[in-house]
């Protein structure tokens, strides 16, 4: 069946005369008329009955209408599915995530997605927690690789677990144990990177009632680290930031054991943009996310 004959006599029977539908539709009455009257000829009965006041449904016009409409209604689901796909092979997705996830868990994603929609442009802001919650909240960050958002109403689909570590000297007096007792830092000069504002690390300290001495702030975990090799204090991070780095200091597990749950999130998954959506749904796969 031809569309537009179609849209013809369902618009025609809404508006009750020939003159209204073509208004609506860009044909003239006559034109509205003569796509009825094809498909009139195609189905081999009348569909509306022609007064002079307007038309109305036949028996058979009053059968039909409501397959018409359906057929209209697949239509347009036809055109917007196609239009979520185009758009899910095109598009931006900006990527907030903590340094170590950028460096170690995005790049393979982030290839082989490519790989498949290289028209789409994926963007990534390495940064802290709290600005991570910031960029998410006001839009600037489609989604995020981090610890689990403040926000309740986000959709979070976890992936996995990083413990978090004392990165000590190695001269430091704690450096041959098999741990490293928070409690004790409570009489250490701390280095925080992220400019003071691992919002993590702040987290964990404030669970266990520890007001650090934060003797320096770095911008970057590898300054941190470079100080703590020279004995200006000690670190407390999360093992994903050094696990790929050597460097001469000792990493040791906290007592009590501490991690972080690590996970994709976002506003809404279901209103997202459709290569936001298609790459949330790749990486999730490759990290093992339950969506």
């Amino acid at each position: 069946m031809d569309v537009i004959k179609c849209k013809a006599f369902v618009t025609a029977a809404d508006e009750g005369s020939f003159t209204a539908a073509g208004k609506l539709l860009g044909y003239t009455p006559s034109g509205i008329s003569q796509l009825v009257s094809a498909m009139e000829t195609e189905l081999g009965f009348s569909l509306l009955t022609r007064k002079s006041h307007g038309v109305v449904l036949t028996r058979e016009g009053e059968y039909m209408y409501p397959y018409a409409v359906e057929f209209l209604s697949k239509e347009a689901e036809l055109y917007s599915a196609a239009t979520e796909l185009s758009g899910m092979y095109k598009g931006n997705v900006m990527i907030a995530t903590y340094s170590s996830i950028a460096a170690h868990t995005l790049p393979g994603i982030i290839k082989d997605f490519t790989d498949e929609h290289p028209s789409v442009n994926i963007q990534i802001e390495e940064t802290t927690k709290n600005k991570i919650e910031k960029m998410v909240a006001s839009g600037k960050a489609d989604l995020a690789f981090c610890s689990r958002l403040s926000n309740p109403s986000y959709d979070w689909f976890p992936f996995g677990e990083d413990p978090m570590v004392a990165v000590l000297p190695k001269d430091h007096p704690y450096a041959d144990k098999e741990c490293y007792p928070l409690k004790a830092c409570k009489k250490e000069n701390l280095i925080m990177p992220s400019e003071g504002d691992d919002t993590d690390v702040r987290e964990l300290l404030k669970k266990y009632g520890i007001v650090p001495n934060i003797r320096l702030t770095t911008l970057e975990n590898y300054t941190a680290i470079n100080m703590v090799e020279k004995g200006l204090g000690i670190g407390i991070m999360n093992e994903g930031i050094l696990r790929y780095w050597q460097t001469n200091t000792v990493m040791l597990p906290l007592d009590p054991p501490s991690k972080i749950d690590l996970g994709i999130t976002l506003p809404d998954l279901e209103n997202a943009a459709p290569a936001v959506k298609e790459f949330v749904l790749f990486a999730a796969e490759k990290v093992g996310a339950k969506i």
